[in-house]
This record gives C-alpha cells, sequence and structure tokens, in this order.
C-alpha cells in the first residue's frame, strides 16, 4: 500500500512537471511572436517610429548659456570715409569682417561681424576712431531655443539612419515605397532643420556690431542773435528778387513774342485783312445764289 502510494505521489510531481514546462514554452512563443509583429508593423510603416518609444532620449542639461549680441555705435569724425580706412585695416587682426556697407550724405554706415571672444575688445578699440555719439549693447538669451534646435537635428539624424536601414531590409515593392516616401520627408526635415541651426551657431558664435561715422558739424544751440536774424532777412529777400528777375525775363522771352503772334493772327483773321469775314461772305453769297435757281 505504502509503495502504491509513493508512486502517485511521484506520478503526481512529473505531471505538475511537465505543465509547468509546457506554460513556459507557450509564454515565450507568444513573446517572440508579439516582438516580430511589432518589428514586421515598423518596416511596413516607419512613421511609426517616431512614437514608438524605441529611439533615444537626446534631451540634455544645457551646458552653458547661449547668447547673440548686439551693438549699435555712432560716431563724430572728422572725415567719416579716413575712419572706414582706418576700421577696415583692422578688421582681421580682430578675426572680424564687414558683412554689408551703406554710403549717405555725410555719413557712413557698416554691419561688422566680430567673434564674441573679441566682442568687448573690438567695442573698446572702435571708440577710439571718433567721438561717441550713442553706443547700445544688448545681449539676447537663445539658450533654449539652441539646444532644442541640436536635439531635433540629432533625432532627425537618428530616424533617417533607420529609415536607410529599414530600406535595406525591405521584403516587398510596397514596403520598399512606402519607406522611400518617409525617408525622403525626414531628409528635407533635416535638411531645413540643419540650415536653421547653422544660423543660429553663427548667430551666437559671431556678434553683430553696426557703426555710424558721420562727419563732424558745428551746431549752434538757442535762438539766433541780432546780425544772424539780419542775415536771414537779407538772404530772404534776395531770394525773392531772384525769382521776381527770373519771372520778368519769361514774361519778356515768352509773353512778347506770343502777344506779338495773337496780334498779328487777329489782324489776319478778323481784321483789315479780314479773311474769316471774306470767306464767310463768299458762303453766303452761293448759298443766296443756289436759292435763287432753285
Amino acid at each position: 500500500m505504502k509503495v502504491g502510494k509513493e508512486q502517485k505521489k511521484r506520478s503526481c510531481k512529473w505531471n505538475v512537471l511537465y505543465l509547468g514546462l509546457i506554460f513556459l514554452v507557450l509564454g515565450c512563443s507568444r513573446l517572440g511572436v508579439t516582438n516580430k509583429a511589432i518589428t514586421t508593423t515598423e518596416a511596413v510603416n516607419p512613421k511609426a517610429i517616431e512614437g514608438s518609444g524605441n529611439m533615444k532620449s537626446l534631451s540634455q542639461v544645457p551646458e552653458a548659456r547661449k547668447l547673440i549680441y548686439t551693438a549699435h555705435v555712432e560716431l563724430v569724425a572728422p572725415d567719416p570715409r579716413v575712419a572706414v580706412q582706418e576700421l577696415e585695416k583692422r578688421l582681421a587682426s580682430f578675426e572680424a569682417y564687414t558683412s554689408s556697407q551703406d554710403v549717405y550724405a555725410g555719413s557712413i554706415s557698416l554691419e561688422v561681424r566680430v567673434p564674441v571672444s573679441r566682442f568687448q575688445e573690438f567695442l573698446n578699440w572702435v571708440d577710439t576712431l571718433g567721438k561717441v555719439r550713442r553706443k547700445n549693447v544688448q545681449a539676447r538669451d537663445v539658450t533654449d531655443q539652441y539646444y532644442d534646435l541640436e536635439n531635433r537635428v540629432k533625432n532627425k539624424r537618428i530616424l533617417v539612419e533607420r529609415y536607410q536601414t529599414y530600406l535595406k531590409n525591405a521584403k516587398n515593392i510596397e514596403d520598399l515605397l512606402n519607406i522611400e516616401r518617409f525617408l525622403n520627408e525626414a531628409l528635407a526635415e533635416l535638411e531645413s532643420l540643419e540650415g536653421q541651426f547653422r544660423g543660429l551657431v553663427k548667430q551666437v558664435d559671431y556678434a553683430t556690431v553696426n557703426v555710424t561715422f558721420e562727419s563732424e558739424v558745428s551746431v549752434r544751440i538757442g535762438d539766433p542773435g541780432l546780425g544772424q536774424s539780419l542775415k536771414n532777412l537779407l538772404a530772404s529777400y534776395s531770394f525773392v528778387l531772384q525769382r521776381i528777375v527770373v519771372v520778368l525775363i519769361g514774361i519778356i522771352l515768352y509773353g512778347i513774342p506770343l502777344a506779338i503772334l495773337s496780334a498779328l493772327l487777329w489782324f489776319l483773321l478778323f481784321g483789315r485783312v479780314g479773311l474769316l469775314k471774306k470767306l464767310f461772305r463768299l458762303v453766303s453769297s452761293n448759298e443766296k445764289e443756289g436759292g435763287e435757281k432753285t
């Protein structure tokens, strides 16, 4: 009896062990099928990759503040052209360059791009080229925009690489065309993001300095004195007199010939000669003769 009971216990243990192995094998096979299904879905619809959570997070804590520096400096110089020549000679020593130049009557304006590391040194030197009339320096914080754009570029590059991998492993024409379409869209977005990031990096690395040189002009402040008032009065009287003379000369040159021509026409048409009168008489007499004949 004891032997029979022991055999039954052993058989029960083996049955439980077999059942456990069966459940374990079934669970592993289901997991493999699920992973395979996910991979197949991504291959057919690569756009799902962006929201699948498989892409590595590239967020990082900003290491340093990113600032865009701009400055506006207005200087008064005896000769703006000489000051500009002196400025252009020294640009190379500051590793700077001129991006634009505008020339006006009595003033010259330049836009200079200078490395941020030499920005303050350049401003101090520019002040020596003339008398400072106005000076303004600003710094705009673009840290969040800088690192956000940098991370977007990195993520988009990873996405492009993944699309390229799926393109190589495409199983049929439908998957190939689908992946290629998404790859082209990602490449276009990557190119746009890289262009924006390069422009922002250039603004951060190079400060912009707008320098304006104006010619030196003596300006009197306050109301003019008696002498200046008399001088202004004489100048205005001289101006009026000049205008009157011009009008008289115009009358002589154009008015008299026109008057003579008008008198001559009146004499020929309506005066003693009376060509129009004679013409009217001739026409009226012809009409009368025609009526009598009728």
